[in-house]
């Protein structure tokens, strides 16, 4: 990644006004840095005559929470999930893993190594070399075991929850001074830790006094300065121009957050003003008027919300901001299938804010109830009690049951049509790649087609992965023929340039729909000068697809299912037959000669075809089928049937819920 032809083609996706922007930031970092102070003397700096104790006073008044309503079951995974965390056991990204007492924070613990105990400015945090991906390092200092362990003593009031909590913090602090380390690469994981830390000292003193070690030396004001030292690190390192999508909505919520908790101060007041007027702006830029993000990834959506609902839990959201947020939950309500499954368009990473629910819950329905809570809007449904815990937590009420948005509809804006009809959800994409000159976050998954059966998912988007730890893997899962798509010549739909970096784009739209018939045709030029268009429908009980191909200079063309972990695919006369040993699926094709090249893979290493990534950091085996059309010849009309057996019939019992 430190390659220079890396960074000149980043710095070709820059704008000569952001070159200018971080050239000057590079020199004022240099001349005027932050000063090289202890936590406790920062907070004397803008604090010299507030006693740390009047603003534990104020936390528990301007950041109330309700452990008390919570449900019995919910209270019982928090504390079994605070519990190993005494014992040193945590999961990282749903692997579990054993902690020292205290963590050392500069270590992969999935790799057994440490990042280099070095100054920021010398760090790139891009390397792999080093200890593995960055944020198998940075996922534990987001301060979420913390949050945890504070949670467990509000609950029951032991000891030794909060205790085990204040150490690790303040070795924390010891170990990671500013500007030194791995963990002040990064201000959008400077603005999660600002608001783990206002949770934490919330959660903890619920209970007064706070049961600091004896002889600790930083003390309340050095926690408090902390947050401090964190919120001047981001102001001064807002992700800019191409960096600015979900990092720059999490840094300016952090600072209208502390802004609005820390006493009134010319600092606390610039947070504020300029925290919420960047949320402001960004709302309308990152979300379409219809509700679709503009980074095209579905999975950061609640990760964005969270940042939204504890910002504007402080101070009225504005209406433009509020309607933006209600379309992006209808929006979800539209595309979760009755399982409560959400297809995985482009990145996701299973990023959380103030992770206050326990791993029961799902993070789109748990963020999602919350946020509609604050809206007055229609939440998604709860499947699980974990599903209301932040919704409690922060309120002290239960939303209402909530519901699907279950009728066909078009999203012009950020590129998507969802077909509802009989036992059938189909979602089809022809959107944009992503936002802005990056599309940092997009896939190459132009007339994609995802697809639920009788509330279970079928056809499905294979997923995310890695992001820099495994560059072959993760331009494999978000590359063309990892998606429900053609290809022509084998060739991706748009040009990969490194991890978060895209070339040439290919442009994509709708032809035409009608949403009663349950239709809708989109193209792409992705393949210029050859054409190719997608006609969906859906009829009866079947799926019907249609590609068209404009053949100019292109010489072949690929597709590609995946499908459900869950389903088992095998050849038949006609076609294949599809099961998950309770429901049935048949796939016809029509238009393709008979020496066509069909392939079934699974967890295929050569190919890397099979594979699916339920979430980040994990791949397991599922069934694909390529499909090959070497020779065009006169076909030019391909139409792929998945029907339902005549003799079979669909019941509601059949759909099976987390």
């Amino acid at each position: 990644m430190g390659s220079w032809r890396w960074k000149l083609r980043r710095l070709m996706a820059m704008s000569p006004r952001e070159v200018a922007l971080r050239a000057a930031r590079l020199l004022h970092d240099r001349l005027a840095p932050l000063p090289q102070a202890l936590p406790t003397e920062t907070w004397q700096r803008w604090y010299p005559h507030v006693h740390p104790d009047t603003i534990l006073e104020q936390l528990a008044h301007r950041l109330p929470l309700h452990p008390e309503v919570l449900p019995e079951s919910e209270r019982a995974h928090l504390l079994v999930e605070a519990d190993a965390l005494l014992l040193g056991k945590w999961r990282l990204f749903g692997y579990e893993v054993h902690l020292d007492n205290p963590p050392h924070w500069h270590r992969n613990y999935l790799l057994g190594k440490d990042w280099t105990d070095a100054p920021a400015r010398r760090l790139d945090y891009r390397r792999i070399d080093i200890a593995g991906g960055v944020k198998y390092v940075w996922e534990l200092s987001r301060h979420q075991p913390l949050l945890r362990l504070a949670q467990a003593y509000a609950l029951t009031g032991e000891a030794c929850y909060a205790e085990t909590c204040l150490r690790w913090w303040l070795d924390w602090l010891e170990r990671n001074p500013r500007g030194w380390g791995i963990h002040w690469t990064s201000a959008l994981e400077h603005a999660i830790r600002i608001f783990a830390g206002c949770y934490v000292l919330r959660l903890l003193a619920a209970k007064q006094p706070l049961p600091l070690p004896s002889g600790e030396r930083i003390g309340v004001r050095g926690l408090l300065g902390s947050i401090l030292q964190h919120g001047e690190y981001v102001e001064r390192h807002l992700s800019p121009g191409s960096s600015a999508n979900n990092h720059l909505i999490g840094e300016a919520a952090a600072l209208a957050f502390a802004g609005s908790l820390l006493p009134d101060s010319p600092l606390t007041r610039r947070w504020r003003q300029k925290g919420y007027a960047i949320l402001e702006r960004e709302a309308l830029r990152q979300f379409y008027p219809d509700g679709v993000n503009a980074e095209q990834a579905f999975g950061y959506l609640p990760f964005v919300w969270e940042f939204y609902l504890h910002a504007y839990r402080l101070q009225p959201i504005p209406d433009a901001v509020a309607e933006r947020l209600r379309k992006s939950i209808e929006f979800v309500r539209n595309v979760m299938d009755a399982s409560g499954y959400v297809p995985q368009v482009g990145d996701e990473d299973d990023g959380t804010v103030v992770p206050l629910w326990s791993t029961h819950a799902n993070r789109y329905r748990v963020v999602g109830r919350a946020l509609a809570h604050l809206l007055h809007c229609e939440p998604p449904p709860a499947l699980d009690p974990a599903d209301d815990a932040l919704c409690l937590w922060l309120f002290s009420e239960t939303p209402p049951a909530g519901s699907r948005l279950t009728e066909s509809r078009l999203y012009p804006e950020g590129g998507y049509a969802v077909l509802h009809k009989g036992p059938w959800q189909v979602l089809f994409d022809a959107g944009p790649l992503g936002l802005g000159s990056l599309a940092a976050h997009g896939h190459a998954d132009a007339l994609s087609v995802w697809a639920s059966l009788d509330g279970k998912p079928l056809l499905i988007d294979a997923g995310t992965y890695a992001y820099h730890e495994d560059p072959e893997w993760r331009n494999h899962f978000r590359s063309t023929r990892a998606h429900n798509t053609l290809t022509l010549d084998n060739r991706e739909q748009s040009e990969i340039l490194g991890p978060f970096l895209w070339g040439r784009r290919a442009r994509s739209g709708f032809l035409a729909y009608d949403l009663q018939q349950h239709t809708v045709e989109g193209f792409t030029d992705a393949y210029l000068p050859d054409h190719i268009m997608r006609r969906v429908h859906l009829k009866d009980t079947q799926l019907l697809i249609t590609d068209t191909i404009e053949w100019d200079a292109a010489h072949s063309a690929q597709w590609h299912w995946h499908f459900h972990p869950d389903w088992q695919v095998e050849p038949t006369a006609d076609g294949w037959r599809i099961t998950d040993g309770t429901r049935i699926c048949l796939l016809r094709v029509e238009g393709l000669p008979p020496d066509i090249q069909a392939h079934l893979y699974r967890g295929d290493e050569q190919t890397k075809l099979g594979w699916y990534s339920p979430r980040f950091g994990h791949k397991i085996p599922c069934t694909t089928l390529r499909i090959v059309l070497p020779v065009p010849d006169e076909v030019n009309m391909v139409r792929w049937e998945f029907a339902i057996p005549f003799d079979f019939t669909f019941c509601p019992s059949m759909v099976q819920f987390p």
